[in-house]
């Protein structure tokens, strides 16, 4: 393994913009679905802020964007095959897997999954640094614009950064897996991943740690944003052309 996939065939040949190509019906667009992931609770916690966050958006319309939002296992086993079923129900469009990182004060949007895998899920089964996929690249780049998704984020007065390391646990094992199905069966499909902080009701029982938090309500907020910035807004759908080119850059 020698390599690091990009994703600029995925963008439509402009790997600096978000894929906006539209049909009109009836004289407005066809809605696209966001496929929006978070996890169970894992390490002891009673609560995982990246499920309680997607729950919050589950429905939701952004513009021309539908979420749909799914729960997902902190199981190696588990984890890849219900991604898979859930973008054979609803053919999603877009791919945000979000991600709880204790530790991190800011908004994480993943620039790149690395191709190991390490560390124990929550059925006991562990892995050891081994290759997520013996025969794949070293790393998969994230399709979504991730540098402009973090300045949206920012924009809303939630701090956010680019994170060039997603670790090598299961929301790592997630991102890189799900961007090796999309190109491995050139998939439409644009993804990313974002880690969030814990609740601040997570720190209150390890008050030697002094590790920061951020709110649910700032989460969601943050989700929100992200999203906003890859919608074309219907209110203008007359305006636009049926091929819409994003203006949103990596």
């Amino acid at each position: 393994m020698n390599s690091i996939t990009s994703a600029t065939k995925y963008n439509n040949g402009q790997k600096n913009q978000v894929y906006q190509a539209h049909t009109y019906l009836s004289g407005g667009f066809i809605m696209r679905t966001l496929l929006l992931t978070g996890f169970e609770p894992f390490g002891g916690e009673k609560t995982n802020p990246s499920l309680e966050a997607v729950k919050q958006l589950d429905g939701l319309t952004f513009g021309d964007i539908a979420v749909k939002a799914i729960e997902l296992p902190v199981s190696w086993d588990r984890v890849i095959p219900l991604i898979h079923s859930a973008i054979a129900t609803h053919t999603p469009d877009f791919i945000i897997s979000v991600g709880q990182a204790g530790g991190r004060a800011k908004i994480a949007v993943e620039r790149i999954g690395i191709n190991i895998c390490y560390g124990q899920d929550n059925y006991d089964v562990t892995q050891n640094g081994e290759p997520i996929v013996p025969s794949g690249p070293d790393g998969y780049f994230s399709s979504l614009p991730v540098v402009s998704l973090a300045a949206a984020i920012s924009a809303a007065g939630v701090p956010a950064y680019v994170s060039n390391t997603a670790g090598t646990y299961l929301c790592n094992y997630a991102l890189y897996t799900l961007e090796h199905h999309i190109r491995t069966h050139n998939l439409p499909i644009q993804s990313c991943f974002i880690h969030i902080p814990f609740l601040p009701e997570q720190t209150t029982d390890k008050p030697n740690q002094l590790l920061p938090s951020m709110s649910l309500d700032s989460i969601v907020s943050a989700l929100r944003a992200a999203i906003q910035a890859m919608a074309v807004p219907t209110a203008e759908t007359a305006q636009v052309d049926a091929t819409v080119a994003g203006a949103v850059t990596h």
